[in-house]
């Protein structure tokens, strides 16, 4: 602040101080003839409106240019490569040369920092939107790596299937064609053992056939060496009979209370052979005595081999009932 406190007395000229005050009539009816009458609204909306009617800008022409270089240099010193002290030291000393005002400084002093803050905002908006801008470059290609990789996975993945595929259709090809071929084995195993099992039987029949036939034909030879044997002894027996006594036809019969012997050639011979002993029964043991268990008056069964013998319904043999006496027969 030490240039700008040099020239205060040049300052002076116009202003006294860097606060503007309510102007004479004079300059009130200067500031009329550029304005509808601004003063009227009070020293309030004074104070914010007196840049604009200060005496430093009586030309718009010259404020114009004074604003322009100004901020061509604080341009140049805000190009990349220049320090920031040596651009506020340019500054400054620009400031010195131009012999403003203090109102006039702090108002530029205002302006340059309220755009040192404006270009901060700015670029600090640019950092964050290309910061964005990263992200989201950074995200698409996440995703668009993602993507491939999920279809590189998925390409894997069907390529995976087909070859699984491909290889569980061999595998049941070739199990089928081993169990054609093992089929196959086991129909010409079950032909052969078929065929020698028929052959066997083939043969076993034959042979059967023969053996019947050969019993069959010693059967008839027999039949037929007995038959002859049969009608020889038979001839024999014929021829010997012939030369062979007849024995005496009697029989017995009751004539008169008596037995009588006469000839009958339809009775029975007489018996060669009697027997002298009687009949007598079978005999049987006697059955056991209760004991004390069984004395409550129930009868025990005897078993079959205890039961009394009975006999059988005797058959009465009767002899005829035909007896021929004399030339006559004879009937009870």
């Amino acid at each position: 602040m030490s240039s700008t406190t040099s020239n205060i007395p040049s300052a002076e000229v116009r202003r006294s101080h860097s606060t503007p005050q309510k102007p004479s009539t004079s300059d009130s009816l200067m500031g009329r003839s550029k304005s509808c009458d601004v003063s009227s609204s009070g020293d309030s909306t004074y104070s914010l409106l007196s840049p604009i009617y200060h005496d430093s800008f009586e030309s718009d022409i010259e404020d114009h240019s004074f604003h322009a270089d100004i901020l061509a240099k604080e341009a140049e010193t805000k190009k990349p490569g220049n320090r920031t002290q040596e651009g506020t030291s340019a500054i400054e000393q620009t400031l010195a040369d131009l012999k403003l005002s203090p109102w006039e400084t702090w108002l530029l002093s205002k302006e340059r920092r309220g755009r040192i803050e404006l270009q901060k905002k700015l670029s600090e908006e640019l950092k964050e939107e290309e910061e964005r801008r990263k992200r989201e470059q950074r995200k698409e290609q996440k995703k668009r790596l993602a993507e491939e990789q999920h279809k590189e996975w998925v390409w894997k993945k069907q390529e995976q299937e087909r070859k699984e595929k491909e290889q569980k259709l061999v595998k049941e090809r070739q199990e089928k064609a081993l169990e054609e071929q093992q089929r196959h084995l086991i129909e010409e195993k079950s032909k052969e053992k078929y065929q020698e099992w028929l052959k066997k039987k083939k043969e076993e029949q034959q042979e059967k056939k023969r053996r019947q036939k050969e019993e069959e034909e010693k059967c008839l030879a027999e039949l037929k060496e007995k038959k002859e044997m049969a009608e020889r002894m038979f001839k024999d027996w014929l021829e010997q009979a012939k030369n062979k006594p007849r024995p005496t036809l009697n029989s017995y019969g009751y004539v008169n209370g008596k037995l009588t012997g006469y000839y009958d050639g339809s009775s029975y011979p007489a018996p060669g052979f009697y027997n002298p002993i009687p009949w007598k029964p079978i005999p049987m043991p006697p059955p056991p005595k209760e004991t004390g268990k069984n004395s409550s008056g129930k009868k025990k069964k005897r078993p079959a081999s205890h039961q009394s013998y009975r006999s059988s319904t005797t058959i009465v043999f009767k002899p005829k009932d035909n007896l021929q006496v004399g030339g006559g027969m004879f009937r009870r």
